[in-house]
């Protein structure tokens, strides 16, 4: 197993998930017209829906509220909507599009104004992660897997632009959420020590 995987799981404790059906990532890959990988799928079968020091979020493809699957349709359509130039991608050799298998795939945000983005690109079999910063209005790519990204997000490193370290000390909150529309509220609790 991905080492930055394993350390993610010590940092989260048990499974607390209702887990996702085999079928329903089939159905949002064929959405999307890529297959994604495979440490996002482990996260979210065991942990998603969830937000972490209330931050960022796992969505799951399986649940009517905090779904994946509307979560990157409704990302996508905001973003294609906006109007970026090539300052707004810095680094980047050619501007990305939004969606599709070789677009920016929409899987987290923040309340800071931040959306984690999946990358591909063209004929590259390596997957990175793209931070749409709000603050800087510029995405800002991380070659790196989502479990590294997630990872070094939690243990406070500057993953979501420059200057974007922010250290919460202690266990990680974890607030476990609603998985149908009209279910009880979100629950929290704190993972396992440091």
């Amino acid at each position: 197993m991905d080492a930055h995987l394993t350390r993610l799981f010590a940092l989260l404790g048990p499974a607390s998930g209702p887990g996702a059906a085999a079928e329903d990532w089939q159905r949002l890959e064929a959405e999307l017209g890529v297959t994604l990988p495979a440490d996002l799928k482990a996260l979210t079968e065991r942990y998603a829906p969830v937000r972490l020091n209330g931050s960022v979020h796992l969505s799951n493809p399986s649940t009517e509220a905090n779904g994946l699957g509307p979560y990157i349709r409704e990302t996508v359509e905001a973003y294609r909507d906006c109007e970026f130039t090539e300052e707004n991608f810095p680094g980047f050799a050619e501007q990305p599009a939004f969606g599709g298998p070789d677009g920016l795939i929409p899987v987290s945000g923040t309340p800071h104004g931040e959306h984690v983005f999946l990358h591909r690109g063209r004929g590259d079999g390596d997957w990175s992660v793209v931070v749409y910063a709000g603050a800087d209005d510029e995405f800002h790519r991380y070659p790196m897997s989502f479990a590294e990204w997630l990872r070094r997000y939690l243990d406070g490193e500057s993953v979501a632009g420059p200057g974007s370290a922010q250290v919460v000390p202690g266990p990680v909150r974890i607030e476990d959420l609603p998985t149908r529309p009209g279910a009880a509220a979100s629950t929290e609790r704190l993972g396992p020590p440091r």
